[in-house]
């Protein structure tokens, strides 16, 4: 029993033991946030397009947060896009806000219901024009333009 010895805890001799740091843990919090900021970042970058230039205006508000919004983008060419389908005309554009503004007002009928146009600054009239017939045939009165704060006064 030469090479035996008496063990010592740290306890037992009055002391305190170092504390381990554990590594498991910590990598399953990172994951958590990597998720959720991968989530976050990809549902923005996915509402924003690259030939979009919003126009600036000076008296530009923040977003104002709300229970019921349905985006539309319209490029430099003219071309509507909304909830994935491109080259959308008056009648299939109606018919989606319709169906969108439907199905909010089904979850809850005081819910307040927006179009959030997001149009080139470069489009003419005629181009939007056909987002505010579709969004008035589908019964929705509250139609606001995207705009970046700036302009000169």
């Amino acid at each position: 029993m030469a090479g035996h010895g008496k063990k010592f805890s740290a306890h037992a001799a009055g002391g305190e033991e170092e504390p381990e740091f554990q590594v498991a843990p910590m990598v399953d919090v990172l994951l958590v946030l990597l998720m959720f900021f991968t989530a976050t970042t990809t549902t923005e970058v996915k509402s924003q397009i690259a030939d979009l230039t919003l126009p600036d205006a000076q008296e530009a508000k923040d977003r104002e947060k709300g229970q019921g919004q349905f985006l539309i983008n319209i490029n430099k060419s003219g071309e509507v896009e909304a909830q994935g389908q491109k080259k959308l005309g008056e009648a299939a554009l109606a018919n989606l806000i319709k169906q969108d503004y439907t199905n909010v007002k089904k979850l809850d009928a005081n819910a307040s219901y927006r179009v959030l146009v997001r149009a080139d600054k470069d489009l003419g009239w005629e181009k939007t024009k056909v987002v505010l017939k579709a969004a008035a045939a589908a019964g929705v009165g509250n139609v606001v333009f995207a705009t970046t704060k700036g302009g000169k006064g």
